[in-house]
């Protein structure tokens, strides 16, 4: 007989039994909860399962996180949770988003049928849920939701084209199914965030299965939800784990959305109840919350903000933000931070909520102010397209060579590394900027990726950029191999988009399009208003009380210090005003992405009558040279096209609000025009 393990069942009001199991023994004969894990390795003080869990002796498995039905509840969960995210994605959206759901298991049997054809009891069960949480969502939609009624339907009618697993065993297995399905995760990560089918057919794919492991390098964008439904017996660090759907996602256009505060919902079982103030913690531990303010720091800061060291810290001493000392005071460290986001580091509050304790509560938006503003929102959500002048007859393959001409284009690859300090005095931790180390490595890629990496972020055909580096061959002789690397299209990029601002602008025009409005932010696509829209479209931080009558929407709702400003002043000459939700206007700039203002004002002339429409650009910064040259380019182009919109009839006045300038003087200098 060879080596053996002995496990104890023990039950509440029940005596204690013993089990004496050896590799390749099933652990349903301890419990059926167990069913589909089998011992695959046992040494001196250690059992191994085949779901890659690991025991030591003394050590418990807790038999309600393997149960189904407990799983199920996690599966209904999770399904409730991705229907709300994908409603609010795909219906209220100008530009959709593929909304993705990622499932974590150990036991692979319950996914994929053994050789024997047995029905593998989770996939059996997610399906069941998947229909009746479909089903449900079916019946609360409107009549503004029917593309979306007709992709669920779609959904309904093939179960099975919604979801699709891959784990590491399929990487030698000859099934054709299952090959197509770890082609679509692994390689088809384009397709799989478009919600059609290259036929036109919709693409219901959403739901994704693999084993509980960080082997599989797996990872998209557009994962909203993580359910993890099995202990992992593991202590993987937990940024890791969420790390699977930290990421920036993309809309149906393959726009990175960067300008929008997101959430991703995270589902955990009992046992890890505590897995958001632990996630806060660690997040905290590795980057350290600054709690005393270096000199160094003050100093940069102060440079920043065009002020001396001495005079910054007057300043923050006068607020009651530090001590003498230069200690952050604790009971005023969120106002501190607000106003002076320089200085802040580590996890900011809010950014990790549980939401057993906190429920997340849409913004309202008032009808009664709405219909005050209908016909400016209605104006401003036009669509109009980009034409460069018909003069602009630009070689882009002189254009290329010159940039491919620019110092430092063909550059190494090279790792940084910084270095942190941290001192104690006792009784405050504080970091000092140590020296960090730079050194070159040779990472070359392929000719024909290079060109089309270029190609994919500046549209310049391979052709023409082919045709470029023959002649800069030619001129300066054949290009290092090691230099054809991801630095050098990183480099090469940021320079055709340097041209574009500089070159380009004040070379086009805006062209109203035939395209029908349709469905907006606030509205439906009859034009009837919302009752609410997601605080995640709105802002990141909320302040208690009631705003204006004139306000658009029920709360306080801000991201900078600034925009608090904004939405608590209450104007006398204004008549409504309102935040404009994150990336609803979309206004076609030269950079190549879309721009979005900031407010909406209708403010009433001195005559009274209730004409002027103004829009702004909020900026929470010193001064307009501050700005970035991509941003200060779709400020332009919106000033262009809004002087567009003001020549067909429609006035409206564009300004932007640097740090230091209040929105009642912005209203006075349009009002005295």
């Amino acid at each position: 007989m060879g080596t053996v393990y002995i496990f104890q069942r023990k039950k509440k009001d029940e005596e204690t039994k013993t089990f004496v199991l050896k590799t390749g023994d099933s652990l349903a004969i301890v419990s059926d909860a167990f069913e589909g894990i089998t011992i695959t390795a046992i040494s001196a003080n250690t059992v191994e399962f085949s779901n890659g869990v690991s025991k030591t002796s003394g050590e418990e498995m807790d038999v309600d996180v393997y149960m189904s039905s407990y799983q199920e509840q996690m599966l209904k969960l999770a399904l409730e949770r991705h229907f709300e995210t994908e409603r609010e994605n795909f219906c209220n959206r100008l530009f959709k988003i593929k909304t993705l759901a990622l499932f974590f298991i150990d036991d692979i049997s319950s996914y994929r049928p053994d050789k024997e054809g047995k029905t593998p009891y989770l996939l059996t069960a997610f399906e069941r849920l998947l229909r009746e949480r479909i089903e449900l969502t079916i019946s609360t939609l409107t009549e503004h939701d029917m593309e979306y009624r007709a992709y669920l339907e779609a959904s309904l009618a093939d179960i099975s084209a919604c979801h699709a697993g891959y784990f590491s065993q399929d990487n030698s297995d000859s099934d054709e199914g299952i090959a197509k399905e770890v082609d679509a995760i692994l390689n088809g990560k384009k397709q799989l965030l478009s919600f059609l089918n290259a036929d036109g057919t919709y693409n219901t794919l959403r739901f994704l299965f693999s084993k509980w492991t960080l082997k599989e390098g797996w990872d998209n964008p557009n994962v909203f939800t993580i359910a993890k439904l099995r202990s992992s017996g593991s202590e993987n660090s937990k940024l890791q784990e969420v790390g699977r759907g930290l990421r920036l996602p993309v809309d149906e256009n393959g726009n990175r959305i960067s300008n929008e505060e997101f959430q991703l919902n995270y589902i955990v079982d009992f046992t890890e109840a505590d897995f958001a103030q632990h996630l806060v913690d660690q997040i905290n531990g590795e980057i350290p919350q600054t709690s005393v303010i270096t000199e160094e720091r003050l100093a940069q800061v102060a440079q920043k903000l065009g002020m001396s060291a001495d005079d910054l810290f007057d300043e923050l001493y006068d607020k009651r933000y530090i001590d003498r000392h230069n200690n952050i005071r604790p009971e005023t460290r969120t106002p501190f931070f607000e106003e002076y986001p320089a200085f802040a580091s580590g996890l900011s509050e809010g950014k990790v909520k549980d939401r057993n304790k906190i429920k997340p509560k849409p913004i309202k938006i008032r009808k009664a102010v709405y219909n005050e503003m209908r016909e400016f929102w209605e104006r401003i959500n036009q669509r109009y397209m980009l034409f460069y002048d018909a003069d602009l007859d630009t070689d882009m393959a002189e254009v290329a060579l010159s940039l491919l001409e620019k110092p430092g284009v063909f550059t190494d690859v090279v790792m940084t590394s910084s270095r942190d300090i941290v001192h104690s005095a006792g009784t405050q931790m504080s970091t000092t900027t140590g020296t960090g180390v730079q050194y070159t490595i040779m990472r070359p890629i392929p000719y024909g990726t290079f060109l089309t990496r270029i190609m994919r972020v500046t549209s310049i055909p391979i052709e023409v950029l082919h045709k470029a580096m023959v002649a800069y061959s030619k001129r300066h002789g054949m290009v290092d191999a090691k230099y054809i690397n991801d630095s050098s299209v990183s480099a090469f990029c940021a320079e055709f988009q340097n041209w574009k601002v500089t070159e380009l602008q004040g070379r086009f025009r805006y062209v109203k399009s035939n395209i029908p409005r349709g469905a907006t932010a606030l509205t439906y696509a009859d034009g009837t208003p919302r009752e609410e829209i997601a605080q995640g479209r709105i802002s990141t931080k909320i302040v208690p009380g009631t705003p204006s009558d004139k306000y658009l929407y029920d709360v306080f709702a801000y991201d900078s210090p600034l925009e608090k400003d904004n939405i608590t002043a209450d104007i006398e000459e204004v008549v409504v005003y309102g935040k404009i939700p994150r990336s609803s206007i979309a206004i076609p700039t030269i950079t190549g992405s879309m721009y979005s203002p900031d407010f909406m004002y209708v403010v009433k002339k001195v005559s009274g009558e209730k004409e002027l429409n103004i829009v702004v650009e909020t900026k929470d910064v010193e001064g307009k040279d501050i700005l970035r040259g991509t941003e200060a380019a779709k400020i332009k182009c919106a000033r262009i096209f809004f002087e567009i919109l003001s020549k067909e009839g429609y006035i409206v006045h564009f300004r932007d609000q640097i740090n230091n300038k209040q929105m009642a003087q912005i209203i006075n200098e349009v009002l005295q025009m």
